[in-house]
């Protein structure tokens, strides 16, 4: 019988007559068998050492292995996502509305109204710790003219904007307010405007800077769809210089200084001695006066035009064209683009002329217009 307390270093002493392998393999591990051939012993203690090993989870990149696992997994991603955003988007609407309050600036207007003498209706009253407010629904008075009466002095009076009073009575020119005519006075500062072909909604209220909710509450719309040719109040909304202009009778200024020897209209011609229309007005005085452009625009003609001599023609916005004939000198040239007041030129005497003077038409979309109707006073 061995004494398993003896210590057998098999690799000093092989000489020992039971020393083999699988005694060395078993007793000190020392000998590692050939790959290819392992022994019951080694292949045991294999097993353990397998089992007793620490393992590693499977990270998400084992599992989507190929391309088509992967595909799978991104296609229930995205069906997953899409059944739960309409229902998320449900659940906020219905706590923003339940939580939705009224603004307080530029929505609201505070316990009085703009007009005195001209009452509102109170849509709705909002109470609160700090404040108290009401949100006043869009309402028309009516003023009738009286002698001595301005567009300037009744948007005073009533403290609206002049452009609020244009567009509320589609005024065309400010200086032929008649006495006894009837004027709607609005509650509030703003404009009408009549909706166009490609308008919408959101395309106003950028224009304009006011909200979409602000346009649907005051013109009481019942959706954000609006026709061609609707009028809809705009809040706090303003006219451009062209259209207040247009609408106060200051879009042109006067060509040049002198006398007014013609008007527009009929008359008997100088030189046939028959009656025939003048299209324009005649402002005389010594050649060499000079010319200024009426309104700001872009040179379409210079140069020799029959009876009308030299002569220069601008395009205004809004189909205007203006005519200045009969002049000394050009100082400009076609295609240039012109400011309101510079000069184009001098008066003279060319073409069809009995004496220095300046002939000035006014057009609008080929139709002879008084240029005394519209040229802004001295």
């Amino acid at each position: 019988m061995i004494n398993s307390n003896v210590f057998v270093d098999c690799r000093i002493k092989p000489e020992f007559p039971f020393f083999d392998k699988k005694r060395a393999l078993i007793e000190n591990q020392k000998i590692t068998p050939k790959k290819g051939n392992i022994t019951n012993t080694s292949k045991q203690s294999y097993l353990n050492n397998s089992i007793n090993r620490p393992r590693s989870g499977p990270s998400v990149y084992s599992l989507i292995k190929t391309k088509k696992s992967a595909l799978l997994f991104s296609m229930a991603c995205f069906l997953i996502f899409v059944s739960i955003l309409p229902l998320y988007i449900n659940i906020n609407s219905y706590f923003w509305e339940k939580k939705r309050v009224l603004q307080r600036e530029k929505d609201i207007i505070y316990n009085k109204f703009l007009i005195d003498g001209i009452e509102g209706r109170t849509v709705k009253t909002v109470e609160s710790s700090d404040i108290s407010y009401s949100l006043l629904s869009l309402k028309e008075g009516i003023y009738t003219v009286k002698k001595g009466d301005s567009l300037f002095g009744i948007s005073h009076k009533f403290n609206i904007s002049v452009d609020t009073l244009i567009t509320a009575n589609d005024i065309n020119n400010a200086r032929y307010l008649k006495i006894g005519a009837k004027l709607k006075i609005p509650n509030m500062n703003g404009i009408y405007y009549t909706v166009k072909k490609g308008d919408s909604l959101s395309g106003i209220s950028k224009r304009y800077g006011v909200s979409v909710n602000k346009i649907v509450d005051l013109n009481d719309l019942s959706s954000s769809v609006i026709n061609v040719r609707q009028r809809i109040f705009i809040q706090g909304g303003t006219l451009t210089d062209w259209e207040r202009s247009v609408a106060i009778g200051n879009v042109f200024k006067h060509p040049a200084k002198g006398r007014l020897t013609s008007k527009v209209g009929f008359r008997v011609d100088p030189f046939t001695k028959k009656r025939t229309y003048h299209a324009g007005i005649d402002i005389a005085n010594r050649i060499g006066t000079r010319v200024t452009a009426a309104q700001y625009g872009k040179v379409i003609f210079t140069g020799y035009r029959g009876n009308y001599g030299r002569t220069v023609i601008i395009m205004h916005p809004n189909g205007y064209k203006t005519l200045y004939a009969h002049l000394h000198k050009i100082t400009i040239k076609r295609g240039q683009a012109v400011k309101q007041g510079e000069i184009i030129g001098s008066i003279g005497n060319s073409g069809r002329s009995t004496g220095p003077h300046l002939h000035f038409e006014v057009q609008q979309n080929n139709k002879v217009i008084d240029p005394l109707k519209i040229l802004k006073h001295k």
